[in-house]
């Protein structure tokens, strides 16, 4: 099967104007699964003093955000190693650890196949469905998928389907298989109501399971590259040693800080991420020409049905000023699949609105 290392994000609404011949203007971005309420206010507030971060020289090792993780999941600074974001890291550990051959879940976040082909492994798709509301596989047919791999990426909660999975399982098959390599992305996790008991950062390190997050999605300061990789203190150390130093810039180190403050912040996202979920869904459900999938995370997954092409809503919804995540590029989702990120009330009835008004054929 012949992979691309090419890869698209969210966050890119003027190359779909440009494609699609709609004048530039301001748009209202559902691309981007970030936090609905911004950043913390206690960021903006504390601004000036964190400029003061610019001249000397940040910890070689992002020594604020290792403390921010020992202080919020009790993890070791030597279980620990921090990040420009947990992109960083994605590239990094497939480097080092020289996998041959690596399982992915597709769809997926697409940097964990193209991280691992450019560290030089062959990657087997383990192909997910929308007839079954993208479930993952059975424990017999990931045991069969784990004796041809050496490594298995899984994201909790999936991106973009928003499905979790089970982290018992993932133990179970850590325990079969210590052979192999586990890399957990929780990008999401802190999303959850109950993610201190579903996360893989608060349980104590195995020997072979890594774990990413970012702190960008939750705090919504992707701008400012911040997270981090738990694991076993032989394999941190291995990793510390091939990373490059001073990744972490002293303004993101110094942020991470004031992150351990934001207690009420977090409780406030996950109430508001409830609900809003919860009400766009249950709208979206009775809007015809969009099938939602149920989620996990801050985000819905929706399949296009009205007309036989997603452009036609990309286009109505950029001549409206509204952009959300094409899926197409994603293995499995090329059937006019779009995610659409949490915003506020008033932008999800934007968006809900603008698709309960597409013209009829």
């Amino acid at each position: 099967m012949k992979m691309e290392l090419r890869h698209k994000h969210g966050g890119t609404p003027q190359l779909d104007m440009v494609r699609l011949g709609v004048p530039h203007g301001p748009v209202l971005d559902f691309s981007v699964n970030l936090n609905l309420l911004g950043p913390p206010a206690i960021i903006k507030e504390k601004w000036q003093e964190l400029l003061e971060s610019i001249e000397p020289y940040p910890s070689v090792q992002g020594d604020g955000i290792a403390h921010y993780y020992h202080t919020i999941y009790g993890i070791s600074p030597d279980n620990f190693m921090a990040g420009n974001g947990s992109t960083e890291l994605i590239y990094l550990i497939p480097r080092v650890l020289r996998f041959k051959h690596v399982a992915v879940f597709a769809p997926s976040f697409h940097d964990y196949e193209r991280a691992s082909l450019l560290s030089g492994a062959k990657v087997v798709r383990c192909l997910l469905s929308p007839h079954d509301g993208f479930a993952f596989p059975s424990e017999d047919q990931l045991i069969k998928l784990l004796k041809k791999v050496d490594a298995l990426w899984v994201a909790r909660p999936n991106n973009p389907t928003g499905n979790l999975f089970s982290m018992e399982l993932i133990l179970k098959l850590a325990r079969m298989f210590p052979e192999k390599w586990f890399i957990i992305d929780e990008a999401f996790i802190q999303f959850l109501d109950d993610w201190q008991s579903n996360s893989f950062l608060a349980a104590k390190p195995r020997p072979n399971v890594l774990v990413l997050n970012s702190l960008t999605k939750f705090y919504a300061i992707a701008g400012l590259r911040l997270g981090g990789l738990m694991g076993s203190e032989p394999v941190i150390s291995r990793l510390k040693n091939a990373k490059e130093p001073w990744t972490i810039n002293g303004i993101a180190d110094r942020v991470a800080l004031l992150l351990i403050q934001c207690a009420d912040y977090d409780d406030e996202t996950r109430v508001a991420v409830r609900e809003e979920k919860r009400r766009v869904f249950e709208g979206l459900k009775n809007l015809d020409g969009v099938i939602p999938f149920s989620s996990s995370a801050n985000y819905i997954l929706c399949q296009w049905v009205k007309t036989g092409d997603l452009d036609d809503l990309l286009d109505y919804f950029l001549s409206n000023g509204v952009y959300v995540r094409d899926c197409r590029n994603f293995p499995g989702l090329e059937e006019n699949f779009f995610r659409m990120g949490l915003k506020t009330a008033d932008d999800n009835d934007r968006l809900l609105s603008l698709i309960s008004s597409f013209p009829s054929s």
